[in-house]
């Protein structure tokens, strides 16, 4: 594995036919920075494969998840050195020190993904006793978006008309109930959601507007058909079984 560059750079190594590998195991943010690099040495150099392996999760995005040495002619491993003190920038310098390429100080453009949020609302605002998803069902649902991988966030305002009876659930550590109450903030939630799941209140005919699809209805007394006439995903909160959510969620199109 190669890790010194002072006396000779990694462009002066290359032949034609090689299969090389570069290490680069830094953060998140010097692997963004990097990857044009890295995509810049592959267009200069067509006749050599050049893969990269990256830890922590980046490989998900970029990359190589796992690597043999043997499998490879030259394994290098970039400092990607800091710049702070000189008027270049990280990737520059890396090219000129490190590399051997002309400069370049782009940082990658990253793959679209799928928002991570799922907006929930377990209480409504005037009739609580009718509609609210009681606290052990809410408690479920919530673990079970954290089991899945997405984040779950209480988009419950306490706006003008709130009811003091819908304390915030115990369990709830993602919320919005301490930011200003207005409709554009509810309706920007919804929309940069992955999924809705609540209970019949204004959030609710939000996400139906928005995104009928990714909506789960959370049924008390109320029926989805008081609502709308769309055919709806929605629970029972009185006879929720354990893994509904999930289930729903892993099934969901992508």
């Amino acid at each position: 594995m190669i890790t010194e560059f002072k006396e000779k750079k990694l462009v002066e190594y290359l032949k034609d036919g090689q299969k090389i590998l570069i290490r680069f195991g830094h953060g998140w943010g010097d692997t963004q920075m990097f990857m044009p690099i890295f995509y810049r040495i592959r267009e200069l150099y067509p006749n050599i494969l050049f893969d990269i392996y990256l830890e922590c999760g980046q490989e998900d995005i970029f990359g190589k998840p796992q690597f043999l040495e043997d499998e490879y002619d030259l394994v290098f491993s970039l400092n990607f050195p800091m710049s702070e003190g000189s008027h270049l920038t990280k990737q520059e310098k890396c090219c000129l020190e490190e590399i051997g390429i002309e400069g370049i100080s782009e940082i990658a453009i990253l793959p679209p993904k799928n928002s991570p949020i799922i907006s929930v609302h377990f209480q409504g605002t005037c009739l609580p006793n009718s509609v609210n998803c009681p606290y052990d069902v809410s408690k479920q649902i919530w673990q079970e978006i954290k089991d899945f991988g997405k984040i779950p966030i209480e988009c419950h305002f306490q706006h003008i008309f709130h009811n003091p009876l819908n304390k915030k659930y115990d369990f709830i550590d993602n919320s919005v109930r301490n930011y200003k109450a207005n409709l554009h903030n509810l309706i920007g939630i919804i929309q940069n959601s992955y999924a809705f799941i609540g209970v019949a209140s204004g959030p609710l005919v939000t996400a139906l507007s928005v995104m009928p699809e990714r909506t789960m209805f959370l049924q008390r007394h109320h029926e989805i058909s008081n609502y709308t006439k769309k055919k709806i995903t929605y629970i029972n909160v009185f006879d929720y079984k354990k893994g509904e959510v999930i289930k729903w969620l892993k099934n969901m199109p992508l």
